[in-house]
């Protein structure tokens, strides 16, 4: 069993962040179906998806202009997909410097050769929301695999 720790979301301005992990657990019906429930993901097995999710909202009194998430992947987590209805607009394989079209980026083997960047090479995820209004809300999310 695996604790997850969590990455810490960034935004700018008065935006505030909230994030949460989910797994996916299946609960027996009276009837003997099963249905999928998500769960906060407490205690994960390694090799398990969880979902990450990142709620925002502007507090503040005003528009907030620009607005972007840069997400870390925790450490003890590999990026898979995007989840929901918000597509990741951009992902970093090189801790956060550099942001772009993961199709778009490479990175250094073992083998000291550079490679196209995989799912799995992605440390830092990014949605660009643009202006929030005082008091919108939403939410974005990512799935990943436990270590």
């Amino acid at each position: 069993m695996a604790m997850l720790s969590m990455g810490t979301a960034a935004a700018a301005g008065g935006v505030e962040l909230n994030a949460q992990v989910f797994q996916q657990v299946e609960v027996k019906n009276a009837d003997g179906s099963i249905t999928l429930k998500a769960e906060p993901a407490n205690s994960v097995v390694p090799g398990s998806e969880v979902t990450y999710v990142v709620t925002y909202r502007n507090t503040g009194a005003t528009a907030a202009d620009a607005v972007k998430i840069d997400n870390p992947v925790p450490a003890d987590l590999v990026y898979v997909a995007s989840a929901g209805d918000r597509a990741v607009d951009a992902v970093s394989v090189d801790g956060g410097t550099q942001y772009g079209v993961l199709a778009g980026l490479t990175v250094v083997g073992q083998d000291g050769q550079s490679r196209p960047a995989q799912a799995a090479d992605v440390t830092h995820l990014r949605w660009v929301l643009g202006r929030l209004v005082a008091g919108a809300e939403g939410t974005v999310s990512f799935v990943a695999r436990v270590k």
